[in-house]
């Protein structure tokens, strides 16, 4: 049994996934267990397709186990979400190796482009080499890519362009500081790049075949053929999600929300809580929310981050707090026998946490912050059921059946 963790958010499972999981098992993997955002995406958006589906989707496609990212770490930036996923993948216990995508595929240059953003996030270099590019109005990517450009060259600060590459780099890091020790193995990416508004070879980026579904354009060549039968029934069933169908939700957040709670969200800064507040009392929809407060410094991904994260209750303390639960989302028998050798692995693993399929029982628990985080999961799959023009009935969290497939 060689088990290898890929961290992911399948929105929607396409062919470069089936490519990568493919790779995977060439490379020696017989299980494969996947941590998976759940309604929401890191780029602060909802799924166009539900946890649950996408999980499903997932373990058709040769995925064993699917395990839910709790929505606190799902929503927030690029360092939270792989430490996240790395630490989960280290709680199963029986996890060898990681497989992960990257623009690059050369693991030597993504290991040095690892170090050197290490060494530019210690206190004394942020200060000196980071924080005055901030200064002059640069994101805080922008200006660490600038730093360590002139720290450490070109070529490094270019591995830092292309986003599966940054995530990559996040995913190393994570593995470093968590001193977990799993093989790696990267998938170089094949045919089109991520966000890529082009295809080739089959494979399409997840954003093009987005932009498809809603354009109402055939993916078959993109996706394999039991996606685009589920994308065909969330069609008719008018079952899709939209952040812009949350409009209303968050608009009444903003005007209803005081500038020392904004101040409790992850990503805040006290120029950015006054600017979203004095925003939120004039703006009358969403976008004219986001042109007000958007800057370079603060993008649209980042500000859409923090309206989830007010809606859903998430403080920045939480993402300080190890992921405390593994929902299971989708298995069959393979990731069943994961499950069982993590259960016996459980003693002596420092980030050894409990797994199951109900999160109704983590929220009876009445432990936090198991109580808390699976409670912030329910709310937010609740906001969810209101993202699609057919609404879905609440509590889904606490309803769907999760059977070995």
């Amino acid at each position: 049994m060689k088990v290898y963790g890929i961290i992911a958010e399948y929105n929607p499972f396409h062919n470069g996934h089936a490519y990568q999981i493919e790779e995977t098992r060439k490379n020696g993997a017989t299980h494969i267990a996947a941590i998976m955002s759940g309604n929401y995406v890191q780029r602060g958006d909802v799924a166009m397709i539900d946890k649950f589906a996408r999980a499903r989707a997932a373990v058709e496609g040769g995925v064993d186990l699917v395990v839910e990212m709790p929505t606190v770490y799902s929503i927030a930036s690029a360092g939270h979400f792989a430490r996240a996923g790395v630490m989960m993948l280290g709680a199963l216990g029986c996890v060898d190796g990681i497989s992960f995508g990257s623009e690059c595929g050369d693991l030597e240059l993504l290991k040095n482009a690892a170090m050197a953003s290490l060494n530019m996030s210690s206190k004394e270099n942020m200060e000196a080499k980071v924080k005055p590019f901030m200064e002059k109005g640069m994101s805080f990517p922008a200006a660490m890519q600038q730093a360590i450009a002139i720290e450490n060259g070109p070529m490094i600060a270019s591995v830092f362009d292309s986003p599966n590459n940054t995530l990559a780099v996040e995913y190393l890091k994570a593995m470093k500081l968590l001193k977990l020790d799993f093989d790696i193995f990267t998938v170089k990416r094949k045919g089109a790049s991520h966000d890529s508004m082009e295809a080739s070879d089959g494979i399409a980026s997840g954003s093009l075949i987005r932009e498809m579904i809603e354009d109402g354009e055939d993916i078959s060549e993109y996706v394999p053929k039991h996606v685009a039968e589920l994308v065909k029934e969330y069609e008719d069933k008018q079952q899709f999600a939209y952040f812009d169908n949350l409009e209303r939700e968050l608009l009444f957040i903003l005007r209803s929300t005081i500038p020392p709670m904004l101040a409790e969200c992850p990503d805040m800064d006290p120029g950015l809580v006054n600017r979203m507040f004095r925003a939120g009392i004039d703006a009358l929809s969403i976008d004219d929310f986001l042109e007000k407060v958007g800057t370079k410094s603060y993008t649209t991904a980042k500000i859409r981050r923090i309206l989830l994260n007010m809606y859903t209750g998430v403080k920045a303390a939480d993402l300080m707090i190890m992921p405390p639960y593994g929902r299971v989302l989708a298995l069959n028998e393979r990731g069943a026998e994961i499950l069982k050798a993590a259960k016996e692995k459980e003693e002596g693993n420092r980030y050894a946490i409990p797994f199951g399929t109900s999160l109704k029982e983590f929220v009876d628990l009445n432990r936090p912050p198991i109580s808390r985080f699976a409670d912030i999961s329910n709310r937010a799959t609740n906001l969810y059921g209101l993202a699609s023009r057919t609404i879905r009935p609440s509590a889904q969290d606490f309803t769907e059946k999760i059977e070995i497939q």
